[in-house]
C-alpha cells in the first residue's frame, strides 16, 4: 500500500515501542494520522535465562546461530555482554530469516551474515542451511513462545539444534480511549503474528477496516484467527 495513499487517514501502529519509530514517523511524513497502540512488549523470559547463559557458556559447541528476529539479535548480544563472551562469537557462522534482522547483525555483531534465504520464513531459512557434518550444531535464540518452523526444519535434516529462550513478548494493556481509537482507525498494520494475537486480545476480537501486514507468515497468521488482509508487504525480517 502506497504511502500516498494515506493522506488523513489514521493508521493504527501495533509494533512494540522499541521497535516503532520509524514506521510512525514515515506514516506521519506521509500525512497519516497516527495510533501507537503497541499490541507486544519484549520482557525477560520467565526461566530468568539461565538456559540462555549456559548456551553461551558453551559457545564452543555451536557451528552456527540462527536469528529469526532482531529481538532475538538483541537480547542475545545483550546477554553476552553481560557474560563477557562476545569475542567468542568470532567463530560463529551467521544465519537470519530476512534481510532486517541481517541488518540488526550488522549493527550490532559488525559482520554480515553467511546466510539468508529468498523467502523469509523459518521454513525456507531450514531449507537453506547447508547438509550438516557430523558435529555442527545451531543455536537459535528466540521467544520462548516463538514458533518452531525453523527448529523442526532444521531437526528434520538431521540438524543438532539447541532453542533457548532468550525473550518473550506480552501484551501490553491500553486505556479504553486507545482501544476504541484503534478500532474506529482506518487501517491497522501488524508486523508480526505476535502482534495479531495481541491486538485482537487487547481490542476484543475487533480491528479497522483495513489491515496491512508485513511478510506471509504475518498474514497466515490473521487469516488463522479469521482477520481479512487488505494488503501484504513483502519486506520481512
Amino acid at each position: 500500500m502506497s504511502f500516498q495513499l494515506l493522506e488523513g487517514k489514521s493508521v493504527v501502529v501495533t509494533r512494540a515501542s522499541h521497535q516503532s519509530s520509524g514506521l510512525i514517523e514515515a506514516l506521519s511524513d506521509a500525512g497519516a494520522k497516527v495510533v501507537a497502540a503497541p499490541a507486544i512488549a519484549v520482557v525477560p523470559p520467565l526461566d530468568g535465562g539461565q538456559p540462555l547463559d549456559d548456551a553461551l557458556i558453551r559457545l564452543e559447541r555451536f557451528s552456527w546461530v540462527a536469528f529469526t528476529s532482531t529481538n532475538s539479535v538483541a537480547a542475545l548480544m545483550a546477554r553476552g555482554a553481560r557474560r563477557g563472551v562476545l569475542k567468542r562469537f568470532s567463530h560463529l557462522q551467521i544465519a537470519v530469516v530476512g534481510p532486517t534482522t541481517a541488518a540488526k547483525v550488522a549493527l550490532e555483531m559488525g559482520r554480515e551474515p553467511d546466510l539468508i534465504p529468498v523467502r523469509h520464513d523459518g521454513v525456507s531459512l531450514a531449507k537453506a542451511f547447508p547438509n550438516p557434518k557430523p558435529d555442527d550444531r545451531v543455536l537459535i535464540p528466540m521467544a520462548s513462545d516463538g514458533r518452531t518452523d525453523l527448529i523442526d526444519g532444521l531437526r528434520a535434516r538431521g540438524w543438532q539444534v539447541d532453542g533457548v529462550a532468550a525473550y518473550r513478548t506480552v501484551c501490553p494493556s491500553l486505556n479504553h480511549d486507545l482501544v476504541s481509537e484503534a478500532i474506529d482507525a482506518d487501517v491497522v498494520t501488524f508486523a508480526s503474528p505476535s502482534a495479531v494475537d495481541g491486538h485482537l486480545k487487547q481490542t476484543g476480537g475487533r480491528s479497522a477496516a483495513k489491515v496491512v501486514v508485513i511478510g506471509e507468515t504475518t498474514a497466515r497468521e490473521c487469516e488463522r484467527l479469521g482477520v481479512s488482509v487488505t494488503f501484504v508487504e513483502n519486506v520481512s525480517a
